[in-house]
């Protein structure tokens, strides 16, 4: 019985050492995969469904990355929204309000997946499962009361080819990049919020809350 329950008890570790192995490795895919982009920018277009896949809205905008810690993720459509991010500070630009909340980047850090596109940090990829076929990875938050509940990327190549983000009230909103430039020189400037000329925003500063 003793030798039975030895055997079985091997076979249940490298059982789980497979699956530890397994995810690993998704990650470090995924994280040359990101590396190999020092910069990229694209437009898209987006489709939102919701809990019955039962489309709801569509729209368009432009993203772009650069290493390290830098994005410019911008709606033109149904409404304008801009979210920049530098590492440090997190702009959010309401358009339609003429509204800006300024976040502290490192407490927002952990509450979306979105900057694992740009970050190396190993205490960062820790807060996230990581699973990968092919040229498709999932990102799953450990945590479970974070807004985004799965972010999917599909690459072609070396780049982003479409993303998809599921969160917790069941909607999935799904981008599909087009006019993709990958490793292409992007002016820094674009990473920092700049108010439209002739508009009196309304800022409301979040960094020490």
């Amino acid at each position: 019985m003793k030798q039975v329950l030895s055997l079985t008890g091997l076979l249940l570790a490298a059982m789980c050492s497979g699956v530890v192995s397994a995810a690993e490795t998704a990650a470090e895919q995924l994280k040359y995969k990101l590396a190999r982009l020092n910069s990229y920018q694209a437009s898209f277009q987006q489709t939102v469904t919701d809990a019955t896949n039962k489309q709801v809205q569509t729209g368009e905008g432009y993203l772009s990355l650069k290493q390290p810690a830098l994005f410019r993720f911008e709606t033109i459509s149904p409404t304008p929204n801009l979210l920049i991010g530098d590492g440090r500070t997190l702009w959010h630009y309401d358009a339609t309000l003429e509204e800006l909340k300024v976040y502290d980047a490192a407490k927002e850090v952990d509450k979306t997946p979105f900057v694992l596109l740009t970050s190396s940090d190993a205490k960062l990829w820790a807060l996230y499962e990581v699973t990968g076929q092919g040229e498709t990875f999932a990102i799953t938050p450990k945590d479970k009361n974070n807004p985004v509940q799965k972010l999917t990327l599909q690459f072609s190549g070396v780049d982003l080819a479409k993303m998809a983000v599921a969160s917790q009230d069941g909607q999935t909103s799904s981008f599909e990049f087009i006019a993709m430039q990958s490793n292409v020189s992007i002016d820094s400037s674009q990473f920092k919020f700049v108010a439209p000329k002739g508009v009196d925003v309304d800022i409301v500063d979040l960094r020490g809350k």
